[in-house]
């Protein structure tokens, strides 16, 4: 217990100085400045944050768990990653140089501005935080499951659950004070321990703990083949959970206030393709390491902690404290991101539409739903830890993200698509999508007479369908019409020509809108 707790508060006290110089001489001046960090940061930081967004603590838990059991299939995680990441590189432009001159600071901000209503600022919103919570209750689990392996079995998952959250709330302080800047710049630091430090440790278990690959040769047919037409998991299985994963990792709200934190629209798409590189690399050798691991009765009898068992077996005490590291960084990192992105859109987004805030009221605001997302995600968290198909928790969330697909990126591509295909659209496929979902938590939304059809990719496909057909009965004025050429035409604007402007800030700068 002394070399595991010590390796990762040595670390903890690491991120609280590193924290502790960035803030010195520097304070949080206004929302904006709390919410996306000034947007200054360089394609290293900027990718460092995109990675710790899309591979948390739960990764190396849920995910490497569901590879051990499953097999193969495991690697659709990378399949969608890697296309998502490399999609936010097209989109940089017209998204960094509107929250740039228009001062958004989330990503119903953007959609808010695209649109010209409040009312679907707020609806996007709502589903995003819906569909952060299953996120944030998966990284709780991984911090307990630190926890409980750094004391070698000697506390209960329920002590180590508060454990963490105590850990957390420490950490937040740093969050609350500093806001996104405190986020991206331990992103940094963390990023490094938790995906090259995974890295070398997957690499180093390939070469010197099995000897190679010959252990996939354990592997039963099924673990070495994706589902198809009369598998259990129906044919439709694999092809949803990638499509609904290229889709959905398109529209995380984290993902959009990374952009925005960016200094320029070329550090994002640096930031993206570095991002991509990384994420490859790492997972790569983590799911190698799992396929190989996958045969053995250390691994099959508990895949949730199956990570952390293999690195004790193969190094002693000194290794699985390496393990913890790389999953506490990872952890901390990624419940610090979602709590900070929940209390930016209860603030911003939601309660800020329902009744206009000064700066210091949203501030506080924020900072009461990050404790309050907190407390409901941990006593989810230790209500379904041990479930034998955790991934399964984060299909499920992505069965209501997907739905922000349509408005976002259908108001990027088509500029005569309106509010009211937007909400309409919005309401009628998340309200499909749930119904759907509800009867098959147990599948993570795949519907078995549809062949493991997922559940939000119907809501999705009925979304696209209203949204068109509403924007072409009731067509957009003339007036806004303009108004959105207007945006495309900014867009266009070389980053160079906005970055020189005098560009105001204020909120004053946004077109005014109308209500829903």
């Amino acid at each position: 217990m002394l070399i595991t707790f010590g390796v990762l508060a040595a670390f903890f006290m690491l991120i609280v100085l590193v924290l502790h110089k960035t803030k010195h001489g520097r304070s949080v001046s206004s929302f904006s400045s709390y919410a996306v960090g000034e947007r200054s940061f360089s394609s290293w930081f900027v990718s460092m944050a995109y990675t710790n967004s899309w591979w948390p603590g739960s990764t190396f838990t849920a995910v490497f768990g569901f590879a051990v059991i499953s097999g193969v299939i495991g690697l659709y995680f990378l399949v969608y990653s890697t296309l998502g990441v490399l999609a936010m590189y097209f989109i940089a432009r017209p998204v960094w140089k509107w929250g740039k001159q228009f001062d958004l600071r989330t990503q119903s901000d953007l959609l808010s501005l695209r649109y010209n209503s409040p009312g679907l600022k707020l609806l996007s919103s709502a589903i995003s935080v819906v569909a952060l919570l299953p996120w944030l209750i998966l990284g709780l689990i991984a911090m307990g499951a630190v926890i409980q392996w750094a004391s070698l079995g000697n506390l209960s998952f329920e002590v180590s659950i508060l454990i963490g959250i105590a850990v957390l709330v420490v950490r937040q302080f740093w969050t609350v004070q500093m806001g996104m800047r405190g986020l991206i710049v331990t992103d940094m630091v963390q990023g490094i321990v938790a995906y090259i430090g995974s890295a070398v440790l997957c690499l180093g278990l390939l070469i010197f703990y099995f000897g190679g690959f010959s252990n996939l040769e354990q592997l039963t047919t099924a673990q070495l083949s994706l589902p198809g037409y009369g598998s259990e998991s129906g044919e439709w299985f694999y092809f949803g959970i990638v499509a609904s994963g290229i889709i959905g990792s398109l529209c995380w709200p984290m993902i959009f206030t990374r952009i925005y934190t960016a200094g320029s629209v070329r550090e994002v798409k640096k930031g993206s393709l570095q991002a991509m590189v990384i994420g490859f690399v790492f997972f790569v050798l983590l799911m190698a390491v799992a396929l190989c691991a996958a045969p053995m009765s250390l691994a099959s009898a508990d895949p949730l902690s199956a990570f952390f068992a293999l690195t004790q077996d193969a190094g002693g005490t000194w290794l699985l404290a390496f393990a913890l590291l790389i999953v506490f960084a990872a952890s901390m990192g990624f419940v610090d991101g979602v709590t900070q992105s929940l209390g930016t859109q209860v603030a911003n987004d939601i309660v800020g539409v329902i009744r206009p805030l000064s700066d210091k009221q949203e501030l506080y605001l924020a900072k009461g739903s990050m404790a309050g997302a907190a407390i409901i995600a941990a006593v989810i968290a230790n209500q379904i830890y041990g479930w034998s198909n955790l991934a399964g928790v984060a299909q499920l969330a992505y069965q209501a993200i997907i739905q922000l697909a349509v408005p976002i990126f259908g108001g990027l591509i088509w500029r005569r698509g309106n509010k009211d295909g937007a909400i309409a659209g919005l309401l009628i496929g998340t309200v499909i999508a749930l119904v759907l979902t509800i009867p098959y938590m147990d599948t993570g939304g795949a519907v078995p007479w549809l062949g493991g059809f997922g559940a939000g990719l119907v809501g999705l496909i009925v979304n696209l369908i209203v949204y068109i057909l509403v924007s072409f009965i009731r067509r957009s004025s003339d007036a806004e019409l303009a108004r959105v050429d207007g945006l495309f035409r900014a867009a266009r604007v070389r980053t160079e020509m906005l970055e020189d402007a005098s560009v105001s800030t204020d909120a004053k700068s946004v077109p005014s809108q109308e209500p829903a």
